[in-house]
């Protein structure tokens, strides 16, 4: 089958692309960078490069696949292009490419407004869903474990993690290898023409802010769980550069992270898929980073 990538060999791709060269599909992964072509070529795969914002480009890539697999990634916005403009141009390609299957990737947060910057992917799963005569699939990770890498720098300085969530509040995490399984899982489902359900979940594990300080002290890092108000965030935020829209989406976000009860509500009735790396095994690869 003949299956065409967004993403280029980011941290989900590239688990689950060599799988689906092994399985004798013909793979196309897209990307913006010229200079990462040769990676995706080592693998067996073909590259093409070009924007997520180029309609030709896209319409011309996906042409005769079998399945496409969607994502956001950091190049597929300017000032002038908002999640809503990307769903129609990713639409349009769907459309005039006559691709008849479709994953998405998305995010735990679509499901409400309440979820702040997160409620954005709803623009793009509803731009896909109007699609018709095409299967289109979401997949929705939690909150990436990865994200917590950023805290290296003010933990090595003061010893301090710094949250706008309460230790005791419960949280799901993904590691970007259980998102890759579950799309892995989902191509094949498509593929197979299997019936399943429109959204799929994807979680790593449960743990607390005081799970991650526990499992940071297994691995020699000692950790205090600083909590500020969602307002300080917010200020943070704007200090770093953040246009005041966007610190805004973040606080809302973060202030939803702290009703677990709704925000994991819909995850929790439904058939998730559970991922294999939990927080212990993350704080593992956290303490390889930390002590580069």
């Amino acid at each position: 089958m003949k299956i065409t990538l967004l993403g280029s060999l980011g941290n989900i791709n590239r688990h689950f692309i060599p799988r689906l060269i092994a399985d004798g599909h013909e793979v196309t992964v897209i990307t913006s960078r010229p200079e990462g072509a040769a990676a995706i070529e080592k693998l067996g795969a073909k590259a093409a490069v070009g924007l997520n914002t180029d309609l030709d480009f896209l319409s011309r890539t996906f042409t005769g696949s079998d399945l496409v697999y969607l994502m956001i990634t950091g190049i597929a916005f300017s000032s002038a292009t908002s999640m809503s403009d990307l769903a129609k141009i990713y639409s349009q390609a769907i459309k005039k490419a006559d691709v008849k299957k479709v994953i998405n990737l998305s995010s735990v947060g679509a499901q409400s407004p309440e979820a702040g910057i997160l409620f954005e992917y709803h623009a793009m799963e509803d731009g896909l869903d109007e699609l018709t005569g095409v299967t289109v699939k979401h997949i929705r990770p939690v909150g990436f474990y990865t994200n917590l890498l950023t805290e290296i720098a003010l933990l090595k300085a003061q010893g301090k993690i710094f949250e706008a969530i309460s230790p005791e509040t419960m949280r799901a995490w993904v590691h970007p290898s259980d998102i890759a399984d579950a799309v892995y899982n989902r191509i094949n489902d498509l593929l197979t023409d299997k019936a399943v359900s429109k959204i799929k979940y994807v979680v790593s594990d449960w743990a607390t802010g005081t799970d991650w300080v526990n499992a940071l002290e297994t691995n020699n890092i000692s950790a205090q769980y600083v909590t500020i108000s969602v307002e300080d965030l917010i200020e943070n935020f704007v200090k770093a550069g953040l246009p005041k829209v966007v610190a805004d989406g973040f606080g809302q976000m973060n202030q939803f992270q702290q009703s677990p009860d709704k925000l994991y509500q819909e995850i929790k009735s439904s058939n998730y898929h559970h991922g294999k790396v939990k927080i212990n095994d993350f704080a593992k690869e956290f303490a390889q980073v930390y002590y580069q």
